[in-house]
């Protein structure tokens, strides 16, 4: 079994890979639930949309001076365009679970430390959908929701 940077263990099981242990026991716990009607793991959630920015090395000109020539050659970095695509981000959870009555909640496993910057991705995520995401943490007394 490998470690993340968490040190926690990814388990097998039935084909599926889960980051942690606390993960896979929640995922069995709620597989016995009988008011669960469906899990999907890691669902995706774009919390940045892709952005555009001004290219900082021709200062969106599109073209920059070649000091060897004195031409002016397009820009590399920005293809001639003057801009820059950057790639937005992008929010992983680890259950979405959809209840018989229709309920549905995000829900996110955390057996340890949280990361430092999950603060701010929760804050996006829920700005984003409009959604709360429930953070359900492992303790020597059992599951909490945070």
């Amino acid at each position: 079994m490998r470690r993340n940077k968490y040190n926690a263990r990814k388990v097998m099981f039935q084909g599926i890979e889960f980051d942690s242990k606390a993960e896979f026991e929640y995922y069995l716990m709620l597989k016995n639930d009988k008011l669960v009607k469906d899990i999907e793991l890691q669902p995706k959630y774009t919390i940045i949309e892709p952005y555009e920015v001004l290219c900082r090395r021709c200062e969106g000109k599109g073209q920059v001076l070649n000091p060897k020539t004195l031409n002016f050659n397009k820009c590399r970095q920005c293809k001639g365009t003057g801009n820059k695509t950057k790639q937005g981000a992008v929010y992983t959870a680890d259950f979405k679970v959809t209840y018989v009555d229709g309920q549905e909640k995000i829900i996110d496993i955390k057996g340890g430390p949280v990361s430092k910057d999950f603060t701010l991705r929760r804050k996006l995520f829920e700005i984003q959908t409009g959604k709360e995401l429930t953070v359900i943490k492992k303790t020597k007394q059992g599951w909490v929701t945070k």
